[in-house]
């Protein structure tokens, strides 16, 4: 299993953008919360979201993170008048034969980034809510803008438009760090799967930059669920 994860991560690393080789090859500790911290029944049960205890790591389950809407397509995830997302809004996909979510983080610096979030629009059809079987949901999430600085939350909608993802993929930012707690590599675009029974993380990968490249890693890994 450990050369299995070592494989990944080279992987991740090999056809990435770099933003800082002195970090190393994890971005941080991983992080793991148990329960009672802070999370009640009302908040997390099998129609609402997995329960404790949460990770940050490949097999660990991700907490209910939530997120501001870049764009129309992540203010249609919005519920009961509230002005942030969550990723319950995915879980609850699963409902509708969703099995798996993609969190793609990117920048506006790196140039691996621009070639996969230009072809990542195109797999929607195919794989995501305007195909006929729809399996895969999808989150962008803009972690820096062109000079290396934090991503605001008008930058992130800039990105979406820039890249035809408007109504197509929900796009955010990170204020919090609370997705970029989830990368295990300092390396964009760093791209995560999410198995939507249980919201474990089961895989990771990086520049999925042609149609048919990306349409291989998505039936792999739809292939394990």
């Amino acid at each position: 299993m450990k050369s299995i994860i070592s494989l990944i991560l080279f992987s991740v690393l090999l056809f990435s953008c770099d933003d800082d080789p002195g970090k190393g090859t994890y971005v941080n500790t991983p992080l793991v919360l148990e329960s009672g911290d802070g999370w009640t029944e009302e908040t997390c049960g099998p129609d609402i979201y997995p329960c404790p205890p949460y990770g940050t790591r490949q097999f660990q389950t991700v907490r209910n993170i939530p997120f501001l809407p870049g764009n129309a397509a992540a203010e249609a995830l919005l519920v009961d008048g509230s002005l942030s997302a969550d990723l319950a809004a995915f879980y609850r996909m699963r409902d509708d034969g969703y099995r798996m979510l993609m969190i793609a983080t990117t920048t506006g610096w790196c140039e691996h980034c621009e070639a996969q979030m230009d072809t990542m629009p195109l797999l929607v059809e195919d794989y995501g809510f305007l195909s006929d079987n729809p399996e895969v949901a999808f989150l962008v999430v803009v972690m820096e803008d062109e000079n290396l600085d934090w991503a605001t939350l008008e930058y992130s909608g800039i990105y979406s438009a820039d890249h035809d993802m408007d109504d197509l993929i929900p796009v955010t930012n990170d204020p919090g760090r609370a997705f970029f707690q989830l990368m295990t590599a300092s390396a964009y675009p760093f791209n995560l799967y999410i198995d939507l029974r249980d919201m474990t993380i089961f895989a990771y990968s990086s520049a999925l930059e042609t149609e048919e490249l990306f349409g291989q890693e998505l039936e792999s890994l739809l292939n394990q669920l």
